[in-house]
């Protein structure tokens, strides 16, 4: 009946770092913003973490502040647009620890884009950044959650991927595209003890939001950010939106006809920077 419909379709129990201190984490884009805060908050509680990004000096920085915090910190210095760079994380943390509990995806790029001169070789680089980094390590990871019998997997994806917004196209297009994928493929894995959760923040101060050359509304700090998805990822969420009002905002936007919304959009849009 209904009931028992119901019932079985409600969430397996997080296996959290609150009940694992020693649980082991993949975490892309660990190198500074966001990445750096999360790392950080998981090492509080004792996790095991191996950092990933380019920029090896800036890795070991926060591997250094991982270990003084009480995690395990391991760094592989890669760049996620390289189809390899996913598989070798999984087999340095299989390696390392056995097996993998949890995989952030939290690598991104973003760059203005404008119509009067768009580079579809620069939005190509922001989909192999942003959406097949995700797309390659789910590939990595799913066999390895499948043969554990569990494991979590988050993609931090953008509140820019509800609505396309002027000067940001590639980028809101790669987290569209993000946040479709990972609705997609949550659907395949309900009954299971592998969870795939969404985050989509507003915006967070981080080195690729300093480019941004508008105003920034409810504007927020990493680690008051990294601390609102690791909840988030606890409580097992499987899309997760913040801060409130700005989601509300952009899910306004998404229903706002488009001839309102264009309208809107050209008296609203940001200025372009002068070269």
């Amino acid at each position: 009946d209904f009931y028992v419909f119901i019932q079985r379709c409600r969430p397996f129990p997080e296996r959290s770092c609150r009940t694992m201190p020693n649980q082991r984490i993949i975490l892309t884009g660990a190198s500074s913003g966001i990445g750096t805060a999360m790392a950080i908050e998981y090492a509080k509680q004792g996790c095991a973490l191996l950092l990933l990004a380019r920029r090896k000096e800036l890795l070991a920085s926060v591997a250094a502040g991982v270990t003084a915090a009480g995690g395990e910190a391991h760094i592989l210095a890669a760049d996620v647009t390289e189809p390899d760079t996913a598989n070798r994380a999984v087999e340095m943390a299989v390696k390392l620890w056995g097996g993998i509990d949890l995989v952030i995806a939290n690598a991104g790029v973003s760059s203005p884009q404008w119509a009067d001169s768009f580079d579809a070789a620069d939005a190509e680089l922001t989909m192999r950044a942003n959406w097949f980094s995700v797309a390659r390590m789910l590939e990595a990871v799913l066999p390895l959650f499948r043969k554990q019998g569990c494991g979590t997997f988050v993609a931090v994806s953008s509140l820019a991927g509800y609505r396309g917004m002027p000067g940001s196209g590639p980028y809101n297009a790669s987290k569209a595209a993000v946040t479709t994928l990972m609705q997609s493929l949550r659907t395949e894995v309900v009954g299971t003890a592998i969870r795939l959760l969404t985050i989509s923040p507003g915006f967070i101060s981080t080195p690729m939001t300093d480019k941004n050359e508008f105003y920034m509304p409810f504007l927020m700090e990493p680690e008051r950010g990294a601390r609102r998805i690791i909840k988030a990822i606890e409580q097992g969420k499987s899309e997760y939106r913040f801060p409130v009002r700005l989601s509300i905002a952009v899910r306004l936007l998404q229903w706002m006809p488009n001839w309102i919304f264009d309208r809107l959009m050209k008296r609203l849009r940001p200025r372009k920077r002068e070269a």
